[in-house]
C-alpha cells in the first residue's frame, strides 16, 4: 500500500485525472491503494488522438504541450464539477517519453492542476529509458500534488521542473459557474464590444476596434468568453496571458459563448464581428439544427436591441462582405457593413500560431 496515496485519499480533495503519454504509474498507485473512491472521481487515458480530441472538443494543435495539459486539466475539473461534492480538482498530463522508436526533439512532459481558485502548470524534460522517465514523471506529479493539495505544504517540487501559477479572485471564480457572469478589466464600457478568442491578439484586432470606434463614435472594449459549448473553459493562466497581451485595453471576461447570451448580458450593445462569425450566427446548423433555438436567438437580438458591425474578410480569392451573405431578414436589418476601403487586413491568429509552432519545433532540434 502506498503511504502517500493513502494520505491523499484521506484529504478533502476529489478529482478527475486525464493522462496521456506518461504518468500512468501515478494513477495505478492511486487506484491500488484502498480509499481511492474517496478522492478519484474519474480517470481516463486518452492515448489515441481521437480520444484526446473527444475530451478537448477539437484536435490539439500540439499533443504534448503546456497548453494541452491545461486544457486537459480544465476538462477534468469541469467533469469533477459534475461528479463531486467536496474540494474539486482536475489533473491533466501529456508526455512524450522514451519508447521503442526514435523520437524527434526532447523527451518531455507537461502537467497541470485546475481548482476553483487556481491554475498550476509544470513542465520537465527527461533523458533516460522508459521506466526511468515514467518513474521520474510520476514522482514529479506526486510532488506537485503534495505541495499544493496534500498534507505536505513544505514538499518542494524538483528544481528541474518549470512551474507557473495563476490564482483567481472570488469574482473571477464565478466565471466557472453555470450562471451568466461578466467581469471587466479596465474602463467598464459595454456599448461597443469586440468578442473573440484573441489567441493571440494581433494588430488586425486592434485596427478593427479603432475603425469601429471611429465609425460609431462609441468607446469600445474587447470581450473574451472563457466558456465554449464544445471545448473546456479557459484556465486562469490563459486569461492572465491574454489580458497581458491587450496592454491595458478594456477587457470584459464572460462565461457566455453564444451571441444571444452576450446580448442578454449587454443590452443595447453593438458587437464587432467578421462576416464568417455573422454567417454562423445566421445559420440554423450552428444551433444544432434546432429551429426553436434559432428563432429564440433572433428574437433575443430584437428584444435586447442588439446590433452588429460587420467587417469583411478575405476568403480564398474573394473579399467577402456583409452584402455577400444570405441572412434572415430580422438579423440582416440589425447589421451594418464596414466599407472595404475602411478596413482590409488579412492577419490571422491561426497563421501566427502556426508560425510560432514552426519556430518552436526548429528550436527543439
Amino acid at each position: 500500500m502506498s503511504t502517500r496515496a493513502a494520505e491523499f485519499h484521506a484529504n478533502q480533495w476529489q478529482g478527475v485525472f486525464y493522462l496521456t503519454g506518461g504518468g500512468i504509474s501515478l494513477l495505478a498507485e492511486l487506484l491500488e491503494t484502498p480509499g481511492a473512491s474517496q478522492s478519484v472521481l474519474d480517470a481516463q487515458v486518452p492515448y489515441a488522438i481521437g480520444a484526446l480530441t473527444d475530451l478537448l472538443g477539437q484536435e490539439p494543435e500540439q499533443a504534448c504541450s503546456s497548453t494541452t495539459a491545461r486544457q486537459l486539466a480544465m476538462a477534468a475539473y469541469e467533469r469533477a464539477q459534475a461528479l463531486g461534492n467536496r474540494e474539486l480538482f482536475g489533473l491533466g498530463c501529456t508526455a512524450s517519453l522514451a519508447t521503442g522508436r526514435i523520437k524527434k526533439g526532447q523527451h518531455r512532459a507537461h502537467w497541470a492542476v485546475q481548482t476553483a481558485s487556481d491554475t498550476f502548470t509544470f513542465s520537465a524534460t527527461y533523458d533516460s529509458d522508459r521506466s526511468g522517465e515514467e518513474y521520474a514523471l510520476s514522482n514529479h506529479i506526486w510532488q506537485s500534488l503534495q505541495q499544493y493539495m496534500g498534507n505536505h505544504p513544505d514538499q518542494k517540487v524538483d528544481p528541474g521542473v518549470t512551474q507557473m501559477h495563476a490564482s483567481a479572485t472570488p469574482s473571477l471564480q464565478k466565471l466557472l459557474n453555470p450562471e451568466p457572469f461578466s467581469h471587466c478589466f479596465g474602463h467598464p464600457v459595454c456599448s461597443l464590444l469586440f468578442p473573440g478568442s484573441f489567441n493571440p491578439i494581433h494588430e488586425g484586432h486592434k485596427e478593427m476596434l479603432r475603425v469601429a470606434q471611429a465609425l460609431t463614435g462609441l468607446e469600445g472594449a474587447f470581450e473574451l468568453a472563457i466558456k465554449n459549448a464544445d471545448k473546456p473553459s479557459l484556465d486562469y493562466l490563459t486569461l492572465k496571458e491574454r489580458q497581458a497581451d491587450l496592454h491595458g485595453a478594456s477587457l470584459w471576461l464572460t462565461n457566455t459563448p453564444t451571441f444571444d447570451g452576450k446580448a442578454q448580458l449587454f443590452p443595447g450593445a453593438t458587437f464587432i464581428v467578421g462576416v464568417d462569425t455573422l454567417e454562423r450566427i445566421g445559420q440554423l446548423r450552428f444551433y444544432q439544427n434546432n429551429a426553436d433555438q434559432f428563432d429564440r436567438a433572433l428574437a433575443c437580438f430584437e428584444q435586447q436591441d442588439t446590433l452588429f458591425l460587420v467587417f469583411g474578410r478575405q476568403q480564398d480569392s474573394k473579399f467577402k462582405t456583409l452584402e455577400d451573405l444570405q441572412l434572415p431578414h430580422t438579423l440582416r436589418q440589425r447589421c451594418t457593413g464596414v466599407p472595404q476601403d475602411k478596413y482590409q487586413n488579412n492577419i490571422s491568429s491561426t497563421q501566427i500560431r502556426q508560425q510560432q509552432r514552426r519556430q518552436n519545433r526548429s528550436s527543439d532540434h
